[in-house]
Protein backbone atom coordinates (compact mmCIF):
# COMPACT_ATOMS: atom_id res chain seq x y z
CA UNK A 1 0.00 0.00 0.00
CA UNK A 2 1.16 3.27 -0.45
CA UNK A 3 0.21 7.00 1.16
CA UNK A 4 0.79 10.36 0.63
CA UNK A 5 -0.45 12.51 3.78
CA UNK A 6 0.43 16.21 4.18
CA UNK A 7 -0.45 19.49 5.63
CA UNK A 8 0.02 21.52 8.45
CA UNK A 9 -1.49 19.02 11.76
CA UNK A 10 1.16 17.09 12.17
CA UNK A 11 -0.02 16.32 15.44
CA UNK A 12 -3.07 14.15 13.50
CA UNK A 13 -0.31 13.08 10.70
CA UNK A 14 1.24 11.90 13.89
CA UNK A 15 -1.65 9.62 14.81
CA UNK A 16 -2.10 8.27 11.31
CA UNK A 17 1.34 6.78 11.28
CA UNK A 18 1.01 5.26 14.73
CA UNK A 19 -2.22 3.54 13.82
CA UNK A 20 -0.87 2.52 10.63
CA UNK A 21 2.18 0.95 12.36
CA UNK A 22 0.00 -0.63 15.11
CA UNK A 23 -1.50 -2.57 12.10
CA UNK A 24 1.13 -3.21 10.04
CA UNK A 25 4.40 -3.91 12.23
CA UNK A 26 4.93 -6.71 14.35
CA UNK A 27 5.91 -5.26 17.84
CA UNK A 28 8.36 -8.28 18.00
CA UNK A 29 10.16 -6.86 14.37
CA UNK A 30 9.67 -3.01 15.59
CA UNK A 31 13.05 -1.78 14.78
CA UNK A 32 13.84 -3.66 11.90
CA UNK A 33 10.16 -2.91 10.24
CA UNK A 34 9.74 0.09 10.93
CA UNK A 35 11.85 2.75 8.78
CA UNK A 36 12.00 6.30 8.41
CA UNK A 37 13.74 8.21 5.84
CA UNK A 38 14.46 12.02 5.31
CA UNK A 39 14.25 13.14 2.13
CA UNK A 40 15.98 10.75 0.27
CA UNK A 41 17.11 11.78 -3.60
CA UNK A 42 15.65 10.19 -6.07
CA UNK A 43 17.82 7.17 -6.75
CA UNK A 44 17.74 6.45 -3.35
CA UNK A 45 13.65 6.76 -3.14
CA UNK A 46 13.32 4.05 -5.68
CA UNK A 47 16.23 1.94 -4.47
CA UNK A 48 13.97 1.63 -1.02
CA UNK A 49 10.84 0.90 -3.34
CA UNK A 50 12.56 -1.74 -4.97
CA UNK A 51 14.58 -3.48 -2.20
CA UNK A 52 12.37 -6.77 -1.20
CA UNK A 53 11.65 -7.08 2.75
CA UNK A 54 14.06 -9.74 3.66
CA UNK A 55 12.66 -9.62 6.99
CA UNK A 56 9.83 -11.41 8.98
CA UNK A 57 6.70 -10.11 8.50
CA UNK A 58 5.41 -6.79 6.90
CA UNK A 59 7.47 -3.46 6.63
CA UNK A 60 6.53 -0.08 7.38
CA UNK A 61 8.81 2.84 5.42
CA UNK A 62 8.13 6.30 6.11
CA UNK A 63 9.28 8.77 3.97
CA UNK A 64 9.63 12.69 4.69
CA UNK A 65 9.20 14.53 1.58
CA UNK A 66 8.98 18.05 2.05
CA UNK A 67 12.07 18.99 -0.13
CA UNK A 68 9.97 17.32 -2.89
CA UNK A 69 7.30 19.67 -2.58
CA UNK A 70 7.63 23.06 -0.89
CA UNK A 71 9.08 25.80 -2.88
CA UNK A 72 10.47 27.43 0.08
CA UNK A 73 12.49 23.75 1.51
CA UNK A 74 16.31 24.49 1.98
CA UNK A 75 17.91 21.80 -0.63
CA UNK A 76 14.88 21.10 -1.81
CA UNK A 77 15.29 18.00 -4.24
CA UNK A 78 14.60 17.91 -8.01
CA UNK A 79 13.30 14.70 -10.38
CA UNK A 80 13.49 14.78 -13.61
CA UNK A 81 12.34 12.96 -16.40
CA UNK A 82 14.09 9.73 -16.10
CA UNK A 83 14.51 9.73 -12.18
CA UNK A 84 9.94 10.60 -12.78
CA UNK A 85 9.69 7.68 -15.10
CA UNK A 86 11.95 5.17 -12.68
CA UNK A 87 9.88 6.27 -9.38
CA UNK A 88 6.74 5.57 -11.25
CA UNK A 89 7.94 2.39 -12.57
CA UNK A 90 8.84 1.13 -8.89
CA UNK A 91 5.86 2.64 -7.41
CA UNK A 92 4.08 0.30 -9.75
CA UNK A 93 5.79 -2.84 -8.09
CA UNK A 94 5.89 -2.65 -4.52
CA UNK A 95 5.80 -5.62 -2.91
CA UNK A 96 2.67 -6.90 -1.06
CA UNK A 97 4.87 -7.04 2.34
CA UNK A 98 6.29 -3.10 1.96
CA UNK A 99 3.73 0.01 2.87
CA UNK A 100 5.34 3.39 2.10
CA UNK A 101 3.60 6.23 3.39
CA UNK A 102 4.95 9.79 2.21
CA UNK A 103 4.59 12.42 4.60
CA UNK A 104 5.15 16.58 3.97
CA UNK A 105 4.48 17.92 6.93
CA UNK A 106 4.48 22.29 6.54
CA UNK A 107 4.99 24.39 9.16
CA UNK A 108 2.05 25.69 11.19
CA UNK A 109 0.31 29.69 10.91
CA UNK A 110 2.65 29.26 7.41
CA UNK A 111 1.39 30.32 4.24
CA UNK A 112 3.25 27.45 2.44
CA UNK A 113 1.50 24.94 0.30
CA UNK A 114 2.05 21.94 -1.69
CA UNK A 115 3.20 22.77 -4.99
CA UNK A 116 0.58 20.77 -7.14
CA UNK A 117 2.16 21.91 -9.98
CA UNK A 118 5.26 19.45 -10.30
CA UNK A 119 5.21 16.15 -12.11
CA UNK A 120 6.35 14.37 -8.81
CA UNK A 121 2.67 15.25 -7.21
CA UNK A 122 0.73 13.74 -9.75
CA UNK A 123 2.81 10.36 -9.84
CA UNK A 124 2.44 10.43 -5.68
CA UNK A 125 -1.72 10.96 -6.83
CA UNK A 126 -1.86 8.57 -9.19
CA UNK A 127 -0.49 5.39 -7.24
CA UNK A 128 -0.73 7.02 -3.48
CA UNK A 129 -3.98 7.28 -0.94
CA UNK A 130 -3.81 10.95 -0.41
CA UNK A 131 -5.04 12.56 2.30
CA UNK A 132 -4.56 16.41 3.57
CA UNK A 133 -4.13 16.92 7.01
CA UNK A 134 -5.25 21.23 7.21
CA UNK A 135 -4.85 22.90 10.36
CA UNK A 136 -7.85 23.81 12.02
CA UNK A 137 -9.05 27.59 12.40
CA UNK A 138 -10.38 28.79 15.56
CA UNK A 139 -13.31 29.96 13.90
CA UNK A 140 -14.33 26.92 12.58
CA UNK A 141 -17.51 25.35 13.78
CA UNK A 142 -16.02 22.00 13.58
CA UNK A 143 -12.84 22.34 15.25
CA UNK A 144 -15.33 22.59 18.61
CA UNK A 145 -16.58 19.15 17.84
CA UNK A 146 -13.60 18.11 16.91
CA UNK A 147 -12.26 19.06 20.45
CA UNK A 148 -15.19 17.22 21.88
CA UNK A 149 -14.41 14.36 20.29
CA UNK A 150 -10.63 14.33 21.61
CA UNK A 151 -11.95 14.95 25.06
CA UNK A 152 -14.24 11.66 24.46
CA UNK A 153 -11.40 9.55 23.24
CA UNK A 154 -10.20 10.09 26.92
CA UNK A 155 -13.30 9.42 28.62
CA UNK A 156 -14.16 13.27 29.46
CA UNK A 157 -17.34 14.86 28.68
CA UNK A 158 -17.36 18.60 27.82
CA UNK A 159 -20.76 20.44 26.79
CA UNK A 160 -20.14 22.85 23.54
CA UNK A 161 -19.62 25.82 25.79
CA UNK A 162 -16.76 24.28 27.69
CA UNK A 163 -15.50 23.43 24.57
CA UNK A 164 -15.23 26.89 23.25
CA UNK A 165 -13.93 28.01 26.66
CA UNK A 166 -10.95 25.59 26.31
CA UNK A 167 -10.42 26.74 22.65
CA UNK A 168 -10.30 30.44 23.60
CA UNK A 169 -7.67 29.83 26.19
CA UNK A 170 -5.68 27.01 24.34
CA UNK A 171 -6.03 27.88 20.62
CA UNK A 172 -5.77 25.39 17.66
CA UNK A 173 -2.27 23.53 18.10
CA UNK A 174 -3.73 20.10 19.11
CA UNK A 175 -0.54 18.39 20.83
CA UNK A 176 -1.12 21.25 23.72
CA UNK A 177 -4.92 20.77 23.74
CA UNK A 178 -4.35 17.31 24.11
CA UNK A 179 -1.76 17.50 26.94
CA UNK A 180 -4.33 19.74 28.27
CA UNK A 181 -6.61 17.31 28.15
CA UNK A 182 -4.92 14.68 29.44
CA UNK A 183 -3.77 16.51 32.87
CA UNK A 184 -7.83 17.40 32.90
CA UNK A 185 -8.56 13.97 32.74
CA UNK A 186 -5.77 12.92 35.78
CA UNK A 187 -6.55 16.12 37.64
CA UNK A 188 -10.57 15.93 38.16
CA UNK A 189 -10.38 12.00 38.78
CA UNK A 190 -12.91 10.22 39.64
CA UNK A 191 -15.50 12.88 37.54
CA UNK A 192 -15.63 13.04 33.80
CA UNK A 193 -17.21 16.22 32.86
CA UNK A 194 -15.17 19.44 32.60
CA UNK A 195 -16.26 22.82 33.92
CA UNK A 196 -14.91 25.75 33.06
CA UNK A 197 -13.44 25.90 36.45
CA UNK A 198 -11.70 23.15 36.03
CA UNK A 199 -10.33 24.64 32.70
CA UNK A 200 -9.29 27.63 34.29
CA UNK A 201 -7.65 26.40 37.31
CA UNK A 202 -5.56 23.77 35.35
CA UNK A 203 -5.22 25.05 31.65
CA UNK A 204 -2.49 27.51 32.24
CA UNK A 205 -2.09 29.08 28.69
CA UNK A 206 -3.80 32.39 29.14
CA UNK A 207 -4.76 32.96 32.80
CA UNK A 208 -6.60 35.70 33.81
CA UNK A 209 -4.62 38.67 31.95
CA UNK A 210 -8.21 38.30 29.95
CA UNK A 211 -10.31 39.59 33.40
CA UNK A 212 -7.59 42.09 33.51
CA UNK A 213 -8.12 43.45 29.92
CA UNK A 214 -12.16 43.09 30.68
CA UNK A 215 -11.49 45.20 34.17
CA UNK A 216 -9.76 47.83 32.30
CA UNK A 217 -11.79 47.99 29.19
CA UNK A 218 -14.94 48.83 31.49
CA UNK A 219 -12.55 51.35 33.54
CA UNK A 220 -12.95 48.94 36.87
CA UNK A 221 -9.42 50.58 37.65
CA UNK A 222 -9.34 49.28 41.38
CA UNK A 223 -10.25 45.67 40.06
CA UNK A 224 -7.83 45.67 37.60
CA UNK A 225 -4.81 47.18 38.82
CA UNK A 226 -5.46 43.79 41.80
CA UNK A 227 -5.36 41.72 39.34
CA UNK A 228 -2.12 42.71 37.80
CA UNK A 229 -0.42 43.03 40.91
CA UNK A 230 -1.58 39.20 41.55
CA UNK A 231 -0.94 38.61 37.90
CA UNK A 232 2.76 39.86 38.57
CA UNK A 233 3.37 36.94 41.53
CA UNK A 234 3.01 34.50 38.23
CA UNK A 235 4.09 36.04 35.14
CA UNK A 236 6.71 39.04 34.19
CA UNK A 237 5.07 42.24 33.65
CA UNK A 238 6.45 42.78 30.04
CA UNK A 239 4.84 39.42 29.55
CA UNK A 240 1.56 41.14 30.61
CA UNK A 241 2.27 43.73 28.91
CA UNK A 242 2.66 42.06 25.55
CA UNK A 243 -0.79 39.86 26.02
CA UNK A 244 -2.79 43.55 26.76
CA UNK A 245 -1.35 45.01 23.90
CA UNK A 246 -2.40 41.98 21.61
CA UNK A 247 -5.78 41.67 23.34
CA UNK A 248 -6.44 45.60 22.66
CA UNK A 249 -5.29 45.76 19.36
CA UNK A 250 -7.58 42.54 18.42
CA UNK A 251 -10.29 44.66 20.57
CA UNK A 252 -9.75 47.57 18.48
CA UNK A 253 -10.18 45.55 15.34
CA UNK A 254 -13.05 43.82 15.97
CA UNK A 255 -15.03 47.34 17.07
CA UNK A 256 -13.70 48.83 13.72
CA UNK A 257 -14.45 45.84 11.22
CA UNK A 258 -17.95 45.22 13.30
CA UNK A 259 -19.14 48.48 11.22
CA UNK A 260 -19.04 47.06 7.97
CA UNK A 261 -18.69 43.13 8.72
CA UNK A 262 -20.27 40.37 10.04
CA UNK A 263 -19.20 38.52 12.94
CA UNK A 264 -17.97 35.64 10.86
CA UNK A 265 -16.07 37.08 8.29
CA UNK A 266 -13.91 39.23 11.28
CA UNK A 267 -13.63 35.58 12.81
CA UNK A 268 -12.10 34.83 9.43
CA UNK A 269 -9.98 37.57 8.74
CA UNK A 270 -8.37 38.44 12.49
CA UNK A 271 -8.46 33.92 13.13
CA UNK A 272 -10.48 34.06 16.01
CA UNK A 273 -13.84 31.51 16.89
CA UNK A 274 -17.19 33.00 15.79
CA UNK A 275 -18.73 32.67 19.46
CA UNK A 276 -15.73 35.21 20.64
CA UNK A 277 -16.20 37.53 17.92
CA UNK A 278 -19.35 37.56 18.60
CA UNK A 279 -19.13 37.91 22.50
CA UNK A 280 -16.56 40.88 22.23
CA UNK A 281 -18.75 42.82 20.09
CA UNK A 282 -21.64 42.46 22.68
CA UNK A 283 -18.57 43.18 25.49
CA UNK A 284 -17.74 46.64 23.83
CA UNK A 285 -21.42 47.72 23.14
CA UNK A 286 -21.26 50.66 25.00
CA UNK A 287 -17.22 50.95 24.59
CA UNK A 288 -15.98 53.81 21.86
CA UNK A 289 -13.59 52.95 19.33
CA UNK A 290 -12.12 55.79 20.98
CA UNK A 291 -11.73 54.77 24.30
CA UNK A 292 -10.18 51.92 22.68
CA UNK A 293 -7.56 53.75 20.52
CA UNK A 294 -6.81 55.73 24.11
CA UNK A 295 -5.71 52.27 25.81
CA UNK A 296 -3.74 51.04 23.67
CA UNK A 297 -1.99 54.71 23.25
CA UNK A 298 -1.74 54.37 27.24
CA UNK A 299 0.66 50.87 26.87
CA UNK A 300 2.29 51.82 24.09
CA UNK A 301 3.44 54.92 26.28
CA UNK A 302 3.77 52.46 29.23
CA UNK A 303 6.17 50.18 26.85
CA UNK A 304 7.99 53.31 25.78
CA UNK A 305 8.45 54.49 29.58
CA UNK A 306 10.24 50.87 30.51
CA UNK A 307 12.65 50.65 27.35
CA UNK A 308 13.61 54.25 27.78
CA UNK A 309 14.06 54.22 31.48
CA UNK A 310 12.12 57.50 31.86
CA UNK A 311 10.43 55.91 34.73
CA UNK A 312 13.14 54.01 36.73
CA UNK A 313 10.31 52.04 39.15
CA UNK A 314 10.21 48.23 36.87
CA UNK A 315 6.56 47.87 36.27
CA UNK A 316 5.42 51.37 37.75
CA UNK A 317 4.76 52.51 33.66
CA UNK A 318 2.30 49.57 33.26
CA UNK A 319 0.20 50.12 36.76
CA UNK A 320 0.00 54.24 35.20
CA UNK A 321 -1.39 52.80 31.93
CA UNK A 322 -4.00 50.37 34.18
CA UNK A 323 -4.83 53.36 36.33
CA UNK A 324 -5.52 56.04 33.50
Amino acid sequence: MLYFYFGQEEFNIEIELNKLRSKIVDKSFLATNYKVYNNPSAPELVEILRTPPLMFGKILVVVNCEKYFLESAKGRSNFDEADLKALEEALQDVSDLLTVVFVCKIDRDSSKKIDSRRKIYKVFSKYCQTKEFAEFKAYQKEYCTYVQKMARQKDLILSPDVAAFLIERLGTNLRIVDSELEKLKLLIYPEKTVKKENIKNICSESEDIFLLADYILHGKRDLALNEYRKLCAEKHYLEILAVLQTSFSKLLAIKIESANSAPIEIAAKLKMPEFLVKKRITDMKNVSATRLIEIRKNLLTAEARIKTGEIGFYDLPVELAILS
